[in-house]
C-alpha cells in the first residue's frame, strides 16, 4: 500500500506532535509551535502500518478522533443535492445558463458507482454544462463523454433504499411524463413524498427509509413546501 508521506516526513511530524518543536527548513534553530492538526487520507492506516510503510507510533499519535466519511456511493441521498450545486457554481463560472438535469441523466448519475468520489462529480458536472446549450437541459452525452462504465439500464433510488429501473418508476408515479424534462428538485420531492406515503406521514420512519437524519428530512420537507 502506497503512503504519500515518506518515513521521514513520518518522523519529523511525530516530532512537532510529540514535543511541540518544529525547525524551518534551512535554519539551525528549533522553534516551538502550539498547533492542533487535522490530517485526511484515503488510504487505510491500520493496513499501512501492518505493511510498514506508515509508523505505527505516528499513527496512534494521529489517531485521537477519527472520523470516517464514507465513499458517495455509500450515501446517495446526498446526490440530487450535490449536483444541483456543482451546476449552480459551474454555471456562474461559465457564464451560461441551463434548466436542470434531464431525468435519465438524474437517474444515471445515482446509480453511477463514482470511483473518483465527490471531485469526480465536480468534473462530470462541469463539463455537462460547458458541453450543453445555453438555455437547455444536461443530458447524458453531455456528461459521460471519457469512457465511464455507465450501464445501459438506469436506475432511481426508491424510498427504501433500492434501486428501481426507471421504467418501472415511472409507472408509480402517474404525473411523470416520459421524456419531458423534470426539474431537480422535482425528482428530489418526488422521493420526499414517496417516503412519507410508505411511512403514514411518520417523520422519523420516513428518515430511515431515506437513510438521512430526520432534522435534514424535516428542512428538505419544508423547502420543497410538503408540510
Amino acid at each position: 500500500m502506497y503512503c504519500a508521506l515518506s518515513y521521514t516526513a513520518q518522523g519529523k511530524l511525530l516530532r512537532a506532535l510529540q514535543e511541540g518543536e518544529i525547525e524551518r527548513v534551512g535554519d539551525s534553530r528549533v522553534r516551538k509551535v502550539d498547533a492542533r492538526v487535522i490530517a485526511a487520507t484515503n488510504v487505510n492506516l491500520r493496513d499501512a502500518v501492518k505493511e510498514g510503510t506508515f509508523r505505527e507510533d505516528l499513527f496512534y499519535r494521529l489517531n485521537v478522533f477519527p472520523i470516517r466519511v464514507p465513499p458517495l456511493r455509500d450515501r446517495r441521498d446526498d446526490i440530487p443535492l450535490l449536483m444541483n450545486w456543482f451546476m449552480r457554481r459551474a454555471c456562474a463560472k461559465h457564464r451560461k445558463s441551463v434548466t436542470g438535469f434531464r431525468e435519465r441523466a438524474v437517474d444515471a448519475l445515482i446509480n453511477y458507482d463514482w470511483p473518483g468520489n465527490v471531485r469526480e462529480m465536480e468534473n462530470l458536472v462541469e463539463r455537462a454544462v460547458i458541453l450543453a446549450d445555453d438555455g437547455g437541459a444536461l443530458d447524458l452525452c453531455h456528461i459521460f463523454t471519457t469512457g465511464e462504465e455507465v450501464t445501459d439500464t438506469t436506475f432511481v433510488v426508491q424510498k427504501n433504499g433500492a434501486l428501481l429501473q426507471s421504467s418501472e418508476a415511472d409507472d408509480l408515479d402517474e404525473t411523470a411524463e416520459p421524456g419531458v424534462l423534470q426539474p431537480l428538485a422535482d425528482t428530489e420531492a418526488r422521493m420526499l413524498r414517496l417516503a412519507l406515503a410508505e411511512a403514514r406521514g411518520n417523520l422519523s420512519l420516513a428518515a430511515r427509509l431515506l437513510s438521512i437524519s430526520r432534522p435534514t428530512l424535516a428542512y428538505r420537507l419544508k423547502k420543497h413546501n410538503i408540510i
